[in-house]
């Protein structure tokens, strides 16, 4: 079996000596077709973050990443019902393994869903970022009319731009925060009204310049009544983490602040305006279960088109390629395709 092989930072490689897995009781081996690379997979990548938690290990002590990823049902194991042999299904890992030519799966309706026909295995391989994002969507309760900034227009803020529009919610401005000029394009294709660059100045000013202002003796705020963190904090990175920036746009009375971004590590931030404001601070691990199944259905529909956020294309051979492709500007969404039905 081909799989991938992350060994230290910088370093991902592939192997064609694998052992195929074996299903346990209530799991199904899925032959992957396509699998995509997230933005934690991309810390693991550059500073080996949560590596323990996104990588599986073969019997030869690979180390194989990848956990969203779409395929057909190759075995079933004991006491598995109501899945049936060369089923297309989109899966989700925990522990990785995607990134091969199978992978096994449990069984449940958090980890294995049906994909409905007219969906590629490419676009069923965004299934799961996609239901980040409506459950950000769900968690935020935006209400009518309010200013919403998506910190981070990746796979992730883009797809809560997409659960917006989808789902009809009555927002206010869309405002799409990025350094990256690609994302921020797309953003805008995709139902943000305004977007940001933090390299063209100061993130408060523009958005407020967007947004308008509101003061009071709890301070200032640009007129945001809901912030999506989808950027963390990536230590590389010039100026104040997001989530500071957040606190600062944030409204003076009752906004939210979704973290979904990972951290690589420690930061050290000014959390005065969680006093001053108020601010309710969610964190968004996953999805409901029915939201892996909205999220199929909504590509199914063409609610959104999550073919125009796939920027590149690669085999699983060129797995360094691939990962250091995702790392590029230009990229939104790089994807193995492993299966001979990938490319369909």
């Amino acid at each position: 079996m081909k799989a991938a092989d992350f060994t230290a930072p910088g370093h991902i490689g592939i192997r064609s000596d694998a052992t195929p897995p074996m299903p346990a009781p209530g799991e199904v081996i899925v032959a992957v077709e396509a699998c995509g690379i997230c933005g934690s997979d991309l810390h693991m990548y550059r500073n080996d973050s949560y590596r323990d938690r996104l990588t599986r290990r073969t019997p030869e002590g690979y180390t194989v990443p990848g956990h969203e990823f779409a395929g057909r049902i190759a075995a079933l194991g004991e006491g598995v019902e109501g899945w049936r042999l060369d089923q297309r299904v989109v899966g989700v890992t925990g522990l990785g393994g995607g990134m091969a030519d199978r992978v096994a799966v449990p069984a449940n309706p958090y980890q294995l869903v049906a994909m409905p026909d007219g969906v590629s295995f490419a676009e069923a391989a965004t299934t799961e970022p996609m239901a980040d994002g409506l459950q950000m969507v769900r968690k935020a309760a935006i209400r009518d009319g309010e200013n919403v900034a998506v910190f981070g227009v990746g796979i992730i803020g883009l797809g809560v731009i997409q659960a917006i529009r989808a789902r009809g919610v009555p927002v206010g401005r869309i405002v799409a925060i990025d350094v990256q000029q690609a994302r921020l394009d797309k953003a805008l294709e995709i139902g943000a009204t305004d977007i940001v660059n933090p390299r063209d100045g100061d993130v408060f000013a523009q958005v407020a310049a967007v947004c308008g202002t509101e003061e009071g003796y709890r301070g200032i705020s640009a007129n945001i009544g809901v912030v999506f963190d989808c950027a963390g904090y990536i230590a590389h990175m010039a100026g104040p983490p997001p989530l500071e920036t957040a606190l600062r746009l944030i409204a003076l009375r009752d906004g939210r602040i979704i973290c979904f971004g990972g951290f690589e590590g420690a930061m050290t931030i000014d959390m005065g305006p969680i006093i001053q404001k108020e601010p309710a601070i969610l964190g968004s691990n996953g999805y409901a279960p029915e939201e892996l199944v909205e999220a199929l259905e909504l590509m199914r529909s063409g609610a959104v088109d999550r073919r125009t956020l796939i920027s590149h294309r690669l085999p699983l051979s060129a797995i360094g390629e691939a990962f250091e492709t995702q790392c590029r500007p230009d990229a939104v969404k790089v994807m193995l395709e492993i299966g001979p039905e990938a490319a369909a």
